[in-house]
């Protein structure tokens, strides 16, 4: 089924509110899913760090719609991909469907990252189902920078919470892997991974473009991080939304100088250095 149903959002032409189909279903490991949808408006408009709302029932339970990362896209056949896991009775619904199933979806939602200039030096920092919206700016940066320009970081708590640590290393871009246990890689925080690999090496930090996504503790050691040591660093924040579009401000975040901005249309891709997480 070819996405139907569209209408604009608010006053841009942008966002769109569609009933789309699922093309594809995968269980990539136990209570973790890629969907592809088809949706050939958000597969054009959409940039890494956009994310979509999505209605996970056609009932009021749950009510509120659920947030995902637009996890990659492919613009010549309409098809998009979120990747998700299993956390609660929204996404415990989403891994029910099948394809041929129609979900009502708007999007694309938020800001994206920074696509820096083809002679800086780029770090991409991913704990867990961080590399949702990771994957999406990494296969775009891929296609502008030479291998030895590109170094992504791959975080978990055991080699078998490690998500697309295979895919990363086919790609021959250089991988490092940590885990909390040692099991794979180097044993512990992929922070602090990332923090020695920086103090060790001989990087220009003036030329390094540094992005992450993961969990809350995570993003926040990022950013001391990247306040210590000077760093371009911009995070992708995850939280609860219920309108998804601006209008509630119910999903904000503080930043230092003291003002609040909306997770969903001023973010979710904030500078790490800029907020406050306290």
């Amino acid at each position: 089924m070819i996405q139907n149903s569209t209408k604009a959002i608010g006053n841009t032409n942008m966002i769109t509110q569609s009933s789309i189909s699922i093309l594809h279903k995968e269980n990539l490991q136990e209570g973790i899913f890629k969907l592809t949808l088809s949706s050939s408006f958000i597969s054009k408009k959409a940039k890494p760090g956009n994310f979509v709302h999505i209605k996970v029932t056609p009932n009021d339970y749950p009510l509120l719609r659920r947030a995902f990362s637009i996890h990659g896209t492919d613009k010549k056949n309409g098809g998009l991909e979120i990747l998700f896991k299993v956390v609660g009775k929204g996404t415990e619904a989403l891994s029910k469907k099948s394809p041929g199933d129609t979900l009502d979806i708007i999007g694309p939602i938020g800001n994206s990252f920074y696509l820096p200039e083809k002679n800086k030096e780029i770090m991409l920092v991913a704990g867990g189902m961080g590399i949702a919206p990771l994957w999406f700016l990494f296969t775009c940066l891929n296609h502008r920078f030479r291998q030895n320009k590109l170094t992504f970081f791959l975080g978990a708590k055991s080699k078998n919470q490690l998500i697309y640590a295979e895919k990363l290393k086919a790609t021959k871009t250089r991988l490092i892997t940590a885990t909390d246990d040692g099991s794979r890689g180097r044993k512990g925080k992929v922070t602090e991974v990332f923090l020695k690999e920086i103090k060790k090496g001989n990087y220009d930090k003036s030329n390094l473009v540094v992005y992450s996504c993961g969990p809350p503790m995570m993003l926040k050691r990022i950013s001391e991080i990247a306040k210590e040591l000077n760093l371009f660093c911009q995070v992708s924040l995850e939280t609860h939304m219920a309108c998804g579009v601006g209008a509630c401000w119910g999903c904000v975040a503080k930043l230092k100088n003291g003002s609040y901005q909306r997770v969903c249309v001023d973010g979710p891709v904030f500078d790490a250095r800029e907020i406050d997480w306290k």
